[in-house]
């Protein structure tokens, strides 16, 4: 009699156990995909005092290859390529350190290798996603001095990060 109860409320508890288990779990070592804050377009002529407190305004667009002039919102200083890296398991930003003057416009071309990678500076408000093979533009307005941390959100432990230090 004992047996059979113990044996009921193990079979009862495997059963809650593989009801709970099964109910929207992802499989190991996926993840959401992460959606930047939307971005939007502005000149810099536009920065006022006021706004001086939020992150300055970033546009971002995709590059095709055939595509030979893309014209962003906002008119950059210059273009600035920058290679996020993976082969042999070697995972880096191209440049790894990035310095730009205060109050300067710049527009990154941001080229991921042969995985999913992000181009993340959280303190300014910059999250941009490259898929594997593809090469992402965005347009940033530096308007304050410091050094901020660049990474790469999957693979910052793998040591993909960086540096931008606006002069």
């Amino acid at each position: 009699m004992i047996r059979r109860l113990v044996a009921s409320v193990v079979m009862v508890g495997l059963l809650f156990g593989a009801y709970a288990c099964g109910e929207n779990v992802p499989p190991k070592g996926s993840h959401d995909e992460v959606k930047p804050a939307p971005i939007v377009s502005t000149s810099s002529n536009q920065l006022s005092s006021a706004s001086a407190s939020a992150p300055p305004a970033a546009t971002k667009s995709s590059q095709s290859s055939s595509a030979s002039s893309a014209s962003a919102a906002v008119p950059s200083d210059y273009v600035l390529d920058v290679a996020m890296n993976d082969a042999n398991a070697k995972y880096g930003f191209n440049p790894t350190d990035i310095t730009v003057k205060k109050g300067e416009t710049v527009t990154f071309n941001l080229t991921s290798e042969n995985e999913f990678h992000s181009f993340t500076v959280d303190s300014l408000g910059i999250d941009v996603e490259v898929d594997a093979g593809t090469t992402e533009e965005i347009t940033f307005t530096f308007a304050e001095a410091g050094t901020f941390d660049l990474i790469c959100i999957p693979h910052e432990s793998l040591g993909m990060v960086g540096k931008i230090i606006v002069q």
